[in-house]
């Protein structure tokens, strides 16, 4: 059986890159994966969904008619009983995304962890039933600006070898 794959090319496809984005997260809502994964040297509170026209209002009801940021999303997930797991780097850029993150661990505890690395460059996204990496951090700049690639995956088999590497690497070290 054939599993479809997808590369995109930053920025000449941004706006592709951002319907993905969309498109994972807002499956991600509708069947939610057990454990999502979120490994990123950089990351910012970016908009992940476009609601301006709530479009998504049947999965969140109290979402404004604005984009949606990517912590309005975790936070989603998260009453939704999904595990995240992020590994970011350690530099300031992504000390007011981290902020963000203790504020939902506030609220939803070991449900929710992830650990600061000194010298951590890898990025990706890995849910259930797929694997999205490349060169991409998530941020503005990662999505809109910069010359990225990313390669989408669905081959089980990768799903499952990224699964047992990100557990066996990263879930130790979780804080």
């Amino acid at each position: 059986m054939l599993y479809p794959s997808r590369d995109l090319h930053g920025p000449a496809q941004s706006r592709a890159v951002r319907d993905l984005f969309q498109s994972l997260f807002v499956a991600e809502l509708i069947h939610p994966s057990p454990k999502l994964w979120l490994f990123f040297a950089w990351i910012s509170d970016v908009e992940i969904i476009d609601n301006s026209a709530r479009e998504f209002a049947a999965l969140e009801p109290d979402w404004p008619a604005a984009p949606i940021r990517l912590s309005q999303v975790l936070r989603a997930l998260l009453a939704r009983g999904v595990e995240l797991r992020l590994v970011i780097r350690a530099d300031g850029h992504n000390d007011y995304f981290i902020a963000r993150l203790q504020t939902l661990k506030a609220r939803y505890g070991d449900q929710i962890k992830w650990t600061v690395e000194k010298s951590f460059h890898a990025k990706g996204l890995l849910g259930a039933d797929y694997f999205l990496s490349g060169s991409m951090n998530l941020t503005l700049n990662g999505i809109s600006i910069n010359g990225e690639h990313l390669v989408l995956r669905t081959d089980p088999a990768a799903v499952a070898e990224q699964s047992i590497e990100l557990e066996s690497r990263w879930e130790s070290q979780m804080t």
